[in-house]
């Protein structure tokens, strides 16, 4: 028998025996698309998906078509795009057909030669949330994972007291970045009295590098999010953190087309879910003043 034969034999008995084992060759692989990364499939990861859409996206009439299926399909896969050198971030998608909706996510790995800080995340985390403009099949390069609907309703309602808040260290941090970027903005003036001020922490997600946070004096919202762990003190040491201060007197819309293209505005339906989740289930706290520098200092 000629060596091109034998080779012809031995993947034939390759591809039988995947086939007889009841696994699949993934049309990604077999596509030459990138594999979908193995976190993006696993249960206990799309089921903090659904539970974060559940606390800040999804409206009455989503949760209603969703609870009415028997089944969650979920569509994920890789996205290949373009990076800088250096650049070994990976990017990835989570599609829910049943809601037509889309949650981009991501894990960082990258390095800021300017500030010789590694960016690396150790989980996928969020960074978008996009309704809308499915493909009606699933794209190429994807795999299907179906969940039974009881089995996610359980999960949801084991965890519906579940609430992870920062902390110590966390609140430290975020007490000094919260009187930072207040001051930038001018919220602080010189002449205000040094008094104590309450604040709403929302409870963290492990799917969502962010923390939202409510000042309930001065009417306003703070979204901090990195994408390094928010834990990490090197988040806070160099900077790296992206703060949004969102007036709630000056920046609440209907829409978002009253203010196309700009994301310094929230909907009413934006800060409700934001004010549900820093006051109600949120930790409320104290930020204390700081402390008077000694004379002569």
């Amino acid at each position: 028998m000629s060596s091109g034969k034998i080779v012809s034999v031995v993947l034939s008995l390759m591809v039988a025996g995947l086939v007889s084992t009841g696994q699949n060759v993934s049309p990604a692989t077999a596509a030459g698309v990138p594999a979908v990364p193995v976190e993006l499939v696993q249960k206990p990861y799309l089921f903090e998906i659904v539970r974060y859409l559940y606390q800040w996206q999804l409206d009455e009439a989503e949760l209603e078509r969703l609870v009415g299926a028997k089944q969650v399909v979920f569509w994920a896969r890789r996205l290949d795009v373009p990076l800088d050198p250096g650049d070994r971030s990976v990017l990835g998608e989570i599609l829910l057909p049943q809601l037509n909706l889309r949650v981009r996510v991501k894990k960082a790995d990258y390095r800021i030669e300017e500030l010789n800080t590694d960016v690396k995340s150790t989980t996928f985390r969020i960074t978008q949330v996009i309704r809308g403009d499915l493909p009606a099949r699933m794209p190429q390069g994807s795999e299907v994972v179906e969940v039974e609907m009881q089995e996610m309703r359980d999960y949801l309602f084991r965890t519906r007291a579940q609430r992870d808040y920062p902390d110590p260290a966390l609140v430290a941090r975020l007490r000094q970045a919260l009187r930072k970027e207040a001051a930038k903005e001018g919220l602080l003036p010189a002449n205000a009295p040094a008094d104590a001020k309450i604040v709403h922490f929302a409870p963290l997600s492990p799917v969502a590098n962010e923390i939202w946070v409510f000042w309930e004096s001065g009417r306003k919202l703070f979204s901090f999010s990195s994408d390094i762990d928010l834990a990490n003190p090197a988040v806070w040491q160099h900077e790296t953190l992206v703060a949004r201060i969102y007036d709630l007197d000056q920046q609440v819309v209907v829409s978002h087309e009253e203010a196309p293209g700009s994301n310094r505005f929230l909907t009413r339906y934006e800060v409700s879910r934001a004010l549900y989740n820093c006051v109600l289930l949120g930790q409320r706290l104290t930020v204390q003043p700081p402390k008077a520098e000694p004379s002569g200092h």
